[in-house]
């Protein structure tokens, strides 16, 4: 026992003395697929984005960046408001090529977690939460995407999520949302 305690405690002082943090800013775009009795519908809503993640090298090139996040979401159209808030947490499995000493290129793709703090319509001094009524509050998506690390302190970052689970609660209903971001980061 003594010797896999040890073994562990050296596997995570080895991991996190090559670990990265970074801090990242963006834009988001979230696109809901809908179908209903009716047919198939998408509409698209932008958003901002704050992602603190933490890349550990696994072996090699390769490593694993799981993170926490706050999506806001928002759009206003005829006189409707609409805002949508959550918590994303990403585990974005990523491979390293150096360009040269200076810029380095990752690929990732990883799974995403999302729950919902809200989502609401506001219309003519109604509100409406959707999470009372016909929302879930959790998602999982799947994702992937490039960031390109300038000199070891910028990181410009784009990827896509593809959500996984129905998130409309009722049975005439299916809803989908899939989200493209683009940030910019730095790293310590």
């Amino acid at each position: 026992m003594k010797k896999f305690v040890l073994l562990a405690m050296t596997l995570f002082i080895t991991t996190m003395a090559s670990a990265q943090m970074s801090v990242q800013l963006g834009y988001l775009l979230n696109t809901d697929h809908t179908k209903d009795l009716l047919g198939k519908y998408s509409y698209s809503y932008s958003g901002i984005m704050a992602t603190v993640d933490y890349n550990m090298k696994l072996s090699g090139e390769f490593g694993v960046a799981p993170g926490l996040g706050l999506d806001f979401s928002f759009n206003n159209e005829e006189g409707a408001k609409y805002k949508e808030l959550g918590i994303n947490v990403p585990i974005d499995f990523n491979y390293r090529f150096a360009l040269s000493d200076a810029v380095s290129l990752s690929v990732f793709a990883g799974p995403s977690l999302y729950f919902g703090l809200l989502s609401k319509d506001t219309a003519d001094g109604m509100e409406y939460n959707y999470y009372d009524n016909e929302s879930r509050r959790f998602n999982v998506y799947l994702g992937g995407g490039v960031w390109c690390d300038i000199k070891e302190t910028i990181r410009v970052k784009a990827g896509y999520k593809f959500g996984l689970a129905d998130v409309n609660k009722l049975d005439t209903e299916t809803e989908r949302n899939n989200i493209l971001s683009v940030s910019v980061g730095y790293l310590f």
